[in-house]
């Protein structure tokens, strides 16, 4: 992911970088014509960096965003720096806090990945786990819809997630798998434990190398007709129940 640049946009997605990641900062398209707050202050912030706004039509942000809902900015800049496998490792053996991990196993969907990027920091979750092949690449999709945790939440890319789960079991984490068909529920599940959290893609959920994998399979308890829930809301449910046992 290093050395790569990317477009963004949305209040939160820009503010997030000019604020928490200034270093990655390239290029800064505004709207023309008045400001709304949020705009204003991302003019400002752009300025104290000694980049300076290019003001465009809404025309040419609509083209720069692919057509996105941009909300009258785009930005350029460099990729997050990622966090090293072995270096995740040595913190998580050395730390005095319990570890906590989300694996996202071939999360493809741009908007599915963001937003379990946002949760994993509304959890407190140490970082992210991906694959280097059949995962979204980080794009502006996704920056906007982890609304500001791109740059909140280390990102960790390997080439062999089975060998890197290995790695995790071997530092003492737990590995524990979101799967419709666990024999025990999130609830049930000790997660105040050094643990993983591991989800799968959304259209096979996990693969079965990564479910043998897995110390343990946990569920969700559904109680209609529908038999799932979206990748970042079971996410969403997962993790804060780690959190809430860990209050």
């Amino acid at each position: 992911m290093a050395g790569k640049n990317f477009l963004t946009w949305g209040h939160h997605a820009v503010l997030a970088a000019l604020t928490d990641a200034p270093t990655s900062v390239l290029e800064l398209w505004l709207k023309e014509g008045p400001l709304s707050v949020d705009l204003a202050r991302i003019e400002t912030l752009s300025d104290t960096l000694g980049v300076t706004a290019q003001v465009v039509s809404l025309k040419t942000l609509a083209r720069l965003s692919d057509g996105a809902v941009h909300q009258g900015v785009v930005l350029r800049r460099r990729m997050p720096e990622p966090l090293e496998f072995d270096n995740y490792l040595t913190k998580a053996t050395t730390h005095a806090t319990v570890p906590l991990l989300l694996v996202l196993d071939q999360i493809q969907d741009p908007q599915n990945f963001g937003a379990c990027l946002r949760v994993a920091d509304g959890a407190g979750v140490d970082a992210v786990l991906i694959p280097r092949d059949h995962s979204a690449p980080i794009s502006g999709t996704v920056a906007k819809a982890a609304s500001g945790a791109l740059d909140s939440v280390p990102i960790i890319t390997v080439a062999n997630l089975a060998r890197a789960l290995d790695g995790l079991r071997g530092a003492g984490i737990w590995l524990v798998g979101a799967a419709h068909d666990g024999p025990i529920t999130v609830y049930a599940c000790d997660m105040t434990l050094p643990t993983a959290l591991i989800v799968g893609s959304e259209a096979q959920g996990l693969r079965q190398l990564t479910r043998k994998k897995c110390d343990r399979l946990a569920s969700i308890p559904m109680q209609g007709a529908v038999g799932s829930l979206n990748v970042s809301t079971a996410t969403a449910i997962a993790l804060f129940e780690a959190r809430r046992q860990r209050m």
